[in-house]
């Protein structure tokens, strides 16, 4: 696999474009959501993570923490809207209010529409789509009075384009994508930004589902990706936390695709 450049081994951190913000994260407890929250509390905000794992996102919280970032953990299964409000109700007692939400909890399960079942089907939507939408949902009934605020929501490239075998994966992300294009306009007049980051092959567990070993993974990404590599989850929190940022204040209603180059040909 090829190497990353040279510039990008040891990123200097330098910014603090978030320093006294509080920033809430799905999907927290590992890969994506990770990365992002903790480039968040590294630029100075204060990280609410959530994740259905518990003990996965304590951990997560706690890593943090160790790195002097102020951060709390809520369990949270975003496909229920019950824990959904309980959690945005744990930050408002803890923080006051929500200046960044990064949605990025998702899940993937490859299969055909001749493979897929009912139940399969509707947890991909579930906590793809629905839980996107509760969580941006809880965040803008507070980001409205404020009149400010900014949503990233993980989207993808598959939502863009078709792929073998991600009937519900595809679909899923196809509707994030559009979601975010509704909800920046939707409240754009509110001060609002809303967009979407849609990654390509990213280095984290998602792969696993498709039972390919790492060299089958190595050789799957050179052979479909210009750029011959996945993405890590650090590169694709650059992108979240740049649209979050002041750096994007004239963005709103953008899917930024990150893919190294996939959807070209």
């Amino acid at each position: 696999m090829a190497g990353r450049p040279f510039a990008l081994q040891q990123p200097a951190l330098t910014m603090e474009r978030f320093r006294g913000a509080i920033a809430v994260v799905t999907g927290a407890a590992r890969g994506i959501g990770f990365a992002s929250a903790e480039l968040f509390g590294q630029e100075g905000a204060l990280v609410a993570l959530l994740d259905i794992d518990s003990d996965g996102v304590e951990a997560a919280a706690e890593r943090l923490r160790h790195q002097g970032i102020e951060a709390i953990a809520i369990t949270c299964d975003v496909a229920r809207e019950t824990a959904v409000e309980s959690a945005f109700a744990t930050v408002d007692e803890q923080f006051g209010r929500i200046d960044v939400l990064h949605a990025s909890a998702g899940i993937l399960l490859p299969a055909t529409v001749v493979e897929e079942t009912l139940e399969r089907w509707e947890r991909t939507l579930s906590v793809n789509v629905t839980g996107v939408f509760l969580t941006a949902r809880a965040a803008l009934r507070r980001m409205v009075p404020q009149r400010s605020g900014t949503v990233v929501l993980t989207g993808s490239m598959s939502g863009m384009i078709v792929e073998p075998d991600l009937l519900g994966y595809c679909t899923s992300k196809a509707a994030v994508n559009h979601m975010a294009r509704q909800l920046a306009y939707d409240h754009a007049k509110h001060g609002i930004r809303v967009n979407a980051v849609c990654p390509g092959w990213v280095d984290t567990l998602f792969g696993e589902e498709f039972a390919m070993s790492a060299e089958e993974t190595v050789a799957a990404v050179r052979a479909t990706v210009p750029m011959g590599r996945q993405a890590t989850p650090e590169e694709v929190a650059a992108v979240v936390a740049f649209l979050a940022s002041d750096d994007a204040s004239y963005v709103t209603g953008h899917c930024l695709v990150m893919d190294g180059g996939y959807t070209l040909p």
